[in-house]
């Protein structure tokens, strides 16, 4: 149904890694957060999603996910992205406003006083949402990757005791899963910008919320490592622009692109389809 809609109003974009060049619907994540947000009405009138961290956490995800659909449609400037971001993490940043120590392996409790609440959420948020919506392009990573990442974080909530925020978790797992299914090679739908942003910032609201700010770190290491091999570039905003995308071959392989990413090493590592790629990746 989505994926009529947006092609049918022009929201879509080219699949650049098949020989045909396809257009696609894009601006997916408004399905995924439409299937959270439904699924949360019963568990909210139950009271089974009642907890005020599970609920600013949800907030803060779904503005982001608005974001993304804003910018779907009309395509903010990039500098201005992540100050919006960082404003989308106000509903955590006041549930988490008495908080003022950052828990860590092995150091234990590091107290940063009003630092924790006032600019650890609000970077983290802004710098976990667009992680993830720099490690994308390709069928079914961005959606598989925000799946096992927050499937993960869920599970260590419920570990945890903290039963709200598994809960909420797996709302938005199910949700990325059943996406998943129109997403996967060949896709019949893209995330866009709302399904990436979205994806991160539900990473780090999980990781803030339930004290799992280690475990969040270390799942976005492949996002953070892909971010850094891109600013490795001379103009890392800019690589499309400078070097195009990586360009399909006649037996299907996928030839890298001219500037340094986790998928262009694993593509030179191996000649691979991107089928094959993205299940490399996950």
């Amino acid at each position: 149904m989505f994926s009529r809609r947006f092609s049918k109003f022009g929201i879509s974009g080219i699949d650049v890694h098949k020989p045909s060049k396809p257009v696609i619907a894009e601006m997916g994540g408004l399905a995924i957060l439409s299937g959270v947000a439904l699924a949360s009405v019963p568990l909210l009138l139950f009271g089974n999603l009642d907890s005020e961290l599970a609920l600013t956490a949800f907030a803060t995800i779904a503005l982001v996910g608005l974001l993304g659909v804003a910018d779907d449609i009309s395509g903010l400037k990039q500098r201005y992205k992540p100050f919006l971001v960082a404003f989308t993490s106000l509903p955590l940043v006041v549930s988490l406003a008495g908080r003022t120590d950052l828990s860590l392996p092995l150091l234990g409790f590091i107290s940063l006083g009003a630092l924790y609440p006032f600019f650890v959420v609000p970077l983290a948020v802004t710098t976990s949402a667009n992680f993830s919506n720099m490690l994308a392009g390709f069928n079914g990573l961005e959606a598989g990757y925000s799946a096992i990442a927050i499937g993960a974080l869920s599970f260590l909530s419920w570990w945890k005791g903290e039963v709200a925020l598994a809960l909420l978790g797996a709302l938005v797992v199910v949700a990325y899963l059943g996406f998943l299914k129109l997403n996967w090679y060949p896709a019949r739908i893209f995330p866009g910008d709302s399904g990436t942003l979205m994806g991160g910032a539900a990473i780090a609201a999980l990781g803030l919320a339930g004290r799992l700010e280690f475990a969040a770190i270390v799942v976005s290491i492949p996002a953070a490592f892909d971010f850094a091999l891109k600013m490795l570039s001379r103009r890392p905003f800019a690589q499309r622009h400078d070097f195009s995308d990586s360009t399909i071959n006649s037996d299907g392989k996928l030839e890298p692109a001219g500037y340094p990413a986790l998928v262009h090493a694993f593509m030179r590592v191996s000649p691979l389809g991107e089928e094959e790629l993205v299940r490399s990746l996950l």
